[in-house]
């Protein structure tokens, strides 16, 4: 039996072997099984030993090959913004802090590493230090998705519209606090950089401007991440598996190396259309089949999924990620199902 992280970190770089390796990726739910409330983790100040023990906690029941280093939360608050954090649900900024541009002229992207990220830190060296054999990834969001916590998806949207200038400045800043925090976390606390990027997404931005301000923003951030020595998942929304392929060439082109797909798309379309370009991720929606389907309804997605990926290399997950209230047992039986899988 190999150990998860070389598993894990195989599979990410291209390497293809009998066993798939599972990463669903946990933000907060890990918290349902130790009881601690979400305002617990977060405070201020931010409680790295909640943290980790959620993480760690999660773990141990659904036996996944990779984990996030943190319970994690938007980073904003190095900004003067702070989050809103319900008792028992997902944090989320109450603002957005250059909602007003002129803010921006005196901001320094390394504001991002305040005490928050310092307890998201020390959550992943103490996750590293009782779980060696696990992948460590470091979550984050991506560039656009970023960039609309900063200064507000809506009014962002619309500066790319009207105001490309102040576009770019933003998206500037946005990778910049990105690469800082890739920096401040560090490469020797984790394995792999993943994009969350709900809002990196052609359908949502258009061909167009998620050419202009995703796509250069995504290589700034892989190069960074490739001269750390981490290799780079991105996970934007949207469809990528019809229509012209230029977009998801562009995509692969940035220099990532794992793709995840999120809900809606085909798998054999985009392993057609990736070839052997990057690594794959993805697997059954998080709603329509593992948060309501029946067990026989989620052994059988998940079957289909681990089929169809069987001669790529590829890690198994589910659409997106996961929070508090989510069915435990169901993410078991996906990922058991996933390791008794041999190709």
């Amino acid at each position: 039996m190999r150990m998860p992280r070389d598993l894990f970190l195989e599979a990410v770089k291209g390497g293809i072997s009998a066993e798939v390796p599972v990463f669903p990726r946990d933000l907060t739910l890990g918290l349902d099984i130790t009881g601690a409330a979400t305002t617990e983790v977060f405070g201020p100040p931010y409680d790295p030993r909640a943290s980790a023990a959620g993480i760690l906690a999660l773990q141990e029941i659904v036996g996944h090959d990779a984990v996030v280093g943190c319970i994690f939360g938007c980073m904003v608050t190095g900004f003067g913004v702070e989050l809103g954090i319900p008792d028992k649900g997902v944090p989320y900024p109450k603002d957005a802090p250059f909602r007003n541009i002129s803010l921006l002229d005196s901001a320094s992207p390394d504001s991002v590493r305040d005490s928050m990220l310092s307890g998201m830190r020390e959550s992943y060296r103490m996750v590293r230090s009782k779980r060696s054999d696990l992948a460590v990834v470091m979550n984050l969001a991506g560039p656009v998705t970023n960039g609309g916590n900063l200064r507000n998806m809506e009014t962002l949207l619309m500066d790319m519209i009207s105001d490309p200038d102040t576009a770019h400045r933003v998206m500037d800043f946005s990778v910049e606090t990105i690469i800082s925090a890739m920096d401040y976390i560090g490469a020797d606390l984790a394995d792999a950089l993943f994009l969350a990027s709900a809002t990196d997404n052609p359908d949502l931005l258009g061909d167009g401007m998620y050419t202009e301000y995703c796509i250069p923003a995504l290589k700034r951030i892989c190069s960074a991440a490739k001269d750390m020595g981490m290799p780079s998942v991105f996970h934007p929304h949207g469809k990528f598996d019809g229509g012209s392929s230029d977009i998801l060439d562009a995509t692969v082109g940035a220099g990532i190396d794992c793709f995840q797909f999120s809900e809606e798309n085909d798998g054999p379309s985009i392993i057609d259309r990736i070839g052997e370009k990057c690594s794959l991720m993805g697997g059954p929606d998080v709603m329509t089949t593992l948060l309501n389907g029946t067990r026989e309804e989620i052994v059988s997605d998940t079957t289909g999924f681990l089929e169809d990926f069987q001669d790529r290399a590829y890690i198994m997950s589910c659409s997106c990620s996961l929070h508090r209230g989510f069915p435990i047992d169901n993410l078991s039986l996906m990922t058991s199902t996933a390791h008794a899988f041999r190709r």
